[in-house]
């Protein structure tokens, strides 16, 4: 078993998925879509919020009272595959155009967006 320091040490170098993700209304087909450096993190936040009626896109939190979970979809929209060598900024700055991407593309084929 590894001890404390070895422990901390894998943690603070593992790398974290990011990219984009989406929460998709299965009855209306509206989706949410979201970026994150952390996608397993991001995923377990919008749930939990979702779950506690506190989420902050109220159309979205209304659709799931009135629905329910079983109503949403949530999947990995797109993984982004940084570069070891950009800073936070930097790799929110390049998600945030890839966020501004794919809304584009999914308002373009008619699919609405929360």
């Amino acid at each position: 078993m590894s001890n404390r320091k070895e422990l901390i040490s894998t943690y603070k170098t593992r790398k974290f998925k990011a990219g984009l993700f989406q929460i998709k209304n299965q009855a209306t087909g509206k989706v949410f879509i979201k970026q994150s450096p952390d996608l397993e993190r991001a995923f377990n936040s919008d749930r939990f919020q979702l779950k506690a009626g506190m989420h902050s896109n109220v159309a979205l939190q209304q659709d799931w009272n009135v629905l329910g979970e079983t109503a949403f979809d949530f999947s990995i929209l797109d993984e982004y595959n940084a570069k070891d060598d950009l800073t936070p900024a930097q790799l929110n700055n390049e998600m945030t155009e890839l966020l501004k991407m794919h809304k584009a593309e999914l308002t373009a084929a008619g699919i609405l967006l929360y």
